[in-house]
């Protein structure tokens, strides 16, 4: 039986909040996941962030947070990549960017590409 799309947005959500709690040791507060169409997965997590990386984006040095996440991805890739794919079906690529959410607070934004 195929999957529903709420059951398949369900299944990309609970990774996310297993990869954030694995690094985090705490899951996000937010997780959003949007299909844009069969090829393109819009995931916004709110509270990705730890508390030292929040005061550092707060004051400006948002370059730093990006170097650590740039030493963090390939830890993450390594550890979860397998799941992920499985859980989408199909290789992928993928961006990803630190936002300002709301006043309050940040979050990151994941696109998956699944036309590799």
């Amino acid at each position: 039986m195929p999957e529903t799309e709420f059951e398949y947005q369900e299944k990309i959500r609970r990774l996310v909040v297993k990869i954030v709690k694995h690094y985090r040791g705490r899951g996000p507060e937010n997780v959003k996941v949007k299909l844009e169409n069969d090829q393109l997965i819009i995931i916004e997590i709110r509270g990705i962030l730890s508390n030292l990386s929040e005061i550092l984006v707060k004051e400006g040095a948002v370059d730093l947070v990006a170097e650590y996440w740039k030493v963090l991805k390939p830890y993450l890739e390594k550890e979860f990549m397998d799941e992920v794919i499985e859980t989408l079906g199909s290789p992928f690529t993928y961006t990803w960017k630190i936002y300002e959410l709301c006043p309050s607070g940040q979050a990151i934004r994941i696109q998956l590409n699944k036309s590799v």
